[in-house]
């Protein structure tokens, strides 16, 4: 990089070496883990007769395509320079909202199915069927090809004359800001907080609905397999906690901030700072997913067994869940 010893032409601004030691562990860790699982999932379970199979697979898939843009960024911002050309530039930056948002919805489709199958086994049944589950996955990666293609547009090179570099995911023009914190706010509010608050509303269904099977059955392996399914859906709100809703909080704030809407003892560039802490949680988000895998394929197992008792069927979902739903 070319520098003219001022701090805006500086890579010694602690977010590049953040940025590119986040990257380079998400990638060593999160390319072999969602590789291997989609794996698991398509070619050991197959995806024609399970329903939390087809949502977990799409997750891992959207996990594998972010980190497959990683080492773009790691160059960057190790050397501080974007020297791979405009359309190169709008890949990560795209794929980074795409998996963000794609997780979050994922997730919340997984936390739905398996509170369906726990609180209402029979009920809705006809609802978590393997064409359904297809249905549900098309329409998601269809909302989400509506947010990559104005994200891509608004990710293009910029030309930092002051520093005599070419950039890449800074430096934004007014326009591009005010467009792409709109987009921001909108995602943020139906791809990130209804989606938390339908996973939140699940696990205290489950919750309640385990409590009172408790009664019922005091075995060691019903409360191992209830203790597993709890897991399930704290690892989802885990991952809300630390990627998603962060992440959100920190952009929205050094947005308000930058617009001169908030105000108060804050900086700017405390907030920038804020921001860029918050975006490296946010993608550590491929490498907790894998967590959900984890606790499903332990609680999934064998087939479920249903009679016409409501309470009966959900004991022995407890008991055994089935990657078949």
């Amino acid at each position: 990089m070319h520098n003219n010893n001022t701090d805006n032409c500086s890579t010694s601004h602690f977010r590049y070496p953040l940025f590119t030691s986040t990257y380079s562990i998400v990638l060593l860790f999160g390319l072999p883990l969602n590789f291997v699982s989609l794996w698991i999932l398509v070619c050991r379970n197959g995806l024609r007769k399970s329903v939390p199979v087809i949502y977990m697979a799409n997750l891992a898939l959207s996990d594998l395509l972010f980190t497959l843009s990683l080492p773009f960024r790691i160059i960057y911002f190790a050397t501080g320079e974007w020297k791979l050309g405009n359309t190169l530039c709008m890949i990560p930056g795209t794929l980074f909202a795409v998996n963000l948002y794609s997780s979050s919805l994922f997730i919340t489709l997984i936390s739905v199915d398996r509170m369906l199958a726990v609180v209402y086994p029979l009920r809705f049944r006809h609802l978590r069927t393997v064409p359904i589950a297809w249905v549900l996955c098309a329409i998601v990666w269809l909302i989400i090809a509506g947010l990559a293609v104005p994200t891509a547009l608004n990710h293009p090179e910029n030309n930092d004359t002051e520093c005599n570099v070419t950039r890449c995911f800074e430096k934004y023009t007014e326009k591009e800001w005010i467009w792409g914190f709109t987009i921001l706010c909108c995602a943020t509010f139906f791809g990130i907080l209804i989606p938390f608050c339908i996973i939140l509303g699940c696990t205290v269904a489950v919750v309640r609905q385990l409590k009172g099977y408790s009664m019922a059955t005091s075995s060691y392996n019903s409360e191992l397999s209830k203790g597993k399914i709890v897991m399930l859906f704290l690892s989802n709100l885990l991952i809300y906690a630390i990627c998603f809703i962060p992440f959100h909080i920190a952009f929205i704030l050094f947005g308000l901030s930058r617009f001169h809407i908030l105000h108060g003892s804050i900086s700017l560039e405390m907030y920038f700072n804020l921001q860029t802490v918050t975006m490296c949680m946010a993608s550590t988000n491929s490498c907790l997913d894998p967590l959900i895998y984890y606790f499903s394929s332990k609680n999934i197992k064998g087939r479920t067994r249903c009679d016409s008792s409501s309470k009966t069927v959900g004991l022995g979902l407890v008991q055994s869940m089935s990657w078949n739903g």
